[in-house]
């Protein structure tokens, strides 16, 4: 039973994340009237973080919301050699001068903000297409307790059925925990509907993803456009 069990865990772990992998998702909810102002102080910093060698983080995409939570702007950073990294890119933001007030000013500008530590899906397929334009749509799932291992089941599955529109898929690991993000990207709105439509008529598809609702205690759905400087557009 123990040799089971043990199994059963590692299998859970490989399809779950990839764990030299965390991402740092910033969400800020912006004061209305201030987005674009908001957008340009980043622009002036967070491009340098990004290009700086010596910082272990690199800007994945920062995107601000079209459609729904209006305001609102997802900064998405990306580490790659796991928590020491993210612990390492803490000490060295704290030293860049400006930076401490550079944040100070943003902060007059927001309503409210909060942070998620995220693994990858291990399953989720390899997304390199940088530069295609369009829409990107988030989907932010409250999961009950318990049902990530059932969820992830699921939809590495599901995923290879959309596979030409799967952008990622994030866990959360600190912050608000059980909470799943799936992002998607399209060439528009009318393109949204095609694909989903589409996959709706798939029995699999259909099957899949029915199979995960009773997991669902909260969905919000985004779309967004990506900032000029956003290396993911």
């Amino acid at each position: 039973k123990q040799w089971y069990q043990r199994r059963v865990a590692i299998t859970a772990g490989k399809l779950l994340a990839k764990r030299n992998l965390i991402y740092n998702i910033e969400i800020q909810d912006v004061k209305p009237g201030y987005v674009s102002e908001y957008l340009s102080n980043a622009e002036k910093v967070l491009p340098d973080i990004h290009a700086d060698n010596d910082i272990p983080v690199e800007l994945y995409g920062q995107f601000h919301v079209q459609l729904g939570q209006l305001d609102r702007i997802y900064t998405i950073w990306r580490h790659s050699d796991g928590y020491s990294a993210v612990d390492k890119t803490l000490l060295q933001l704290n030293q860049i001068k400006g930076y401490g007030k550079f944040l100070e000013e943003q902060g007059k500008l927001l309503r409210k903000r909060e942070q998620q530590l995220c693994y990858e899906f291990a399953f989720w397929p390899q997304y390199d297409d940088y530069y295609d334009g369009g829409i990107f749509e988030l989907r932010s799932y409250s999961l009950k307790a318990g049902c990530l291992y059932e969820w992830a089941n699921a939809w590495s599955k599901a995923v290879n059925l959309r596979e030409k529109d799967a952008v990622m898929g994030l866990c959360s690991q600190i912050g608000d925990m059980y909470t799943v993000h799936h992002i998607w990207r399209y060439t528009d709105l009318e393109h949204r509907k095609t694909e989903r439509d589409m996959s709706w008529q798939s029995g699999e598809w259909a099957d899949l993803v029915i199979k995960t609702v009773p997991m669902i205690k909260n969905l919000q759905v985004n779309i967004m456009q990506p900032s000029i400087y956003s290396p993911l557009r």
